[in-house]
């Protein structure tokens, strides 16, 4: 049985790396997974039962989860077929501290690519623009979402407000018509 070690693996990273065993994985096939967090545990418990598959967690010392889990072979149930568009309006994920709200949002924006299906859009306004520009610590990954058939709206607005249109890197400069358009027509909206 492969073991994949997570020990000293921030989120996303535990998820990841299980996603990738378990696309290798037949029916009936395990893998192990080691994390050294309570976190870690459950994240990877919920993502492999979000598969379908079986998970038996057991404590091996030191603060370390040994994730025993088993492909089933069944496919699970899906919300919706189609799509999301998701609009990113802020470079921090959620209120609070904005050093944590950064780390965050980069990690959302990390596992969003190693999502099944790419959004049909993501759309960035305010600070959010700031995602699509050189030196962005996602830029690749961006890049990587247009590749699989995401479109990325910058807002143009926000790229003169914040002196950046010169260094736009990924996307295409759009508008407040273009963006609204996208927004009411969307299966479903994630807003961040």
């Amino acid at each position: 049985m492969e073991i994949i070690d997570c020990r000293g693996l921030s989120c996303p990273g535990p998820v990841i790396q299980t996603k990738k065993a378990l696309e290798n994985l037949g029916e009936g096939g395990a893998i192990a997974v080691d994390v050294d967090s309570e976190a870690s545990r459950e994240n990877v418990r919920r993502f492999a039962e979000t598969k379908g598959a079986r998970v038996n967690v057991e404590e091996a010392g030191n603060g370390v989860y040994h994730l025993i889990i088993t492909a089933s072979g069944e496919e699970p149930e899906k919300a919706g077929d189609a799509p999301p568009v998701v609009l990113i309006a802020d470079e921090v994920l959620g209120n609070g501290d904005r050093k944590l709200g950064k780390i965050l949002m980069e990690g959302f924006i990390n596992t969003l690519a190693e999502q099944e299906k790419a959004p049909d859009m993501i759309l960035l306004m305010n600070a959010g623009v700031k995602f699509a520009v050189e030196d962005s610590t996602v830029l690749d990954i961006m890049r990587d979402m247009i590749d699989r058939g995401s479109e990325i709206l910058v807002c143009g607005t926000c790229l003169d407000f914040f002196g950046l249109k010169e260094k736009l890197a990924v996307g295409m400069v759009s508008n407040m018509y273009d963006i609204q358009r996208a927004l009411l027509t969307a299966s479903s909206v994630i807003r961040l």
